[in-house]
């Protein structure tokens, strides 16, 4: 498995109150882990649309993450689509039942509404991620090569479940390496950079080569994945060199 999608869920992502910071935490620590991102999807808290959104990327994808509605509320439904989609049911994990009851207690709560209860339900057959920074557990679930990760919305709940639970549980799975190195050059437009490395950006497969501009400068990005991570960062480094030295002759050509 080394291909994968976000999906953000929340209407508040799509109308602009809250900042979607889930979905590009995730792309990082997943490129640690030698797997690369394929698409970001943000779906409001619809279970027609989300369900949508999962056949959609299992279509290119082997890894989903969902970001988002594993809360209490009425609204909260990513766990129960993606158990839907995968042909399973929901049962009562005791474990979570068990975090639940003493977190509630932690707030003084001796016995807590029938909404907040359901957090302790979970897809039959997963592997769940217990939420040590919140009441609501994450989970993996995994169906004909198929995985589908399901992790809470707030920053600090989710980041902390994919350190303490996802990236262990992931850890293994891709035997690819994925390495990048980012050149900067000043005072060279971004059409201008790009035919200068066309000698390396034409007909590329591993490393890709990509530029971006940004004010006063540009950069580079030179990614490379392969099985042997000593193979991509040389590969890497000799695309890196071409690349100077190609930009480099340009100039001299240019004060010439």
């Amino acid at each position: 498995m080394n291909q994968a999608v976000v999906i953000a869920v929340g209407t508040e992502l799509l109308f602009g109150t809250t900042l979607n910071t889930d979905a590009p935490f995730v792309s990082q620590q997943l490129h640690g882990l030698g797997i690369s991102v394929l698409a970001h999807y943000v779906i409001g808290d619809n279970p027609r649309r989300l369900a949508r959104a999962l056949r959609m990327a299992f279509e290119e994808a082997d890894i989903v993450i969902t970001t988002g509605g594993l809360g209490p509320t009425q609204d909260d439904l990513t766990k129960e689509v993606i158990a839907e989609y995968m042909g399973v049911g929901l049962v009562l994990d005791e474990q979570a039942k068990e975090r639940l009851d003493a977190r509630m207690a932690s707030f003084g709560a001796r016995h807590y509404t029938p909404n907040n209860a359901k957090q302790a339900l979970l897809p039959e057959g997963c592997t769940p991620f217990y939420n040590s920074a919140g009441t609501a557990p994450g989970f993996a679930l995994e169906r004909d090569g198929r995985l589908a990760i399901a992790l809470p919305g707030p920053p600090h709940e989710m980041e902390r479940m994919f350190a303490e639970s996802v990236a262990p549980f992931l850890t293994g799975r891709s035997h690819k390496t994925i390495y990048s190195e980012m050149l900067t050059f000043e005072h060279i437009g971004e059409s201008l950079l790009e035919t200068i490395l066309l000698p390396i950006i034409d007909g590329q497969s591993d490393p890709t080569v990509a530029t971006y501009a940004k004010p006063g400068v540009c950069t580079v990005r030179i990614t490379s994945m392969r099985d042997d991570a000593q193979e991509a960062r040389q590969a890497v480094g000799e695309t890196a060199a071409r690349a100077r030295a190609l930009v480099q002759d340009f100039l001299d050509r240019k004060k010439g």
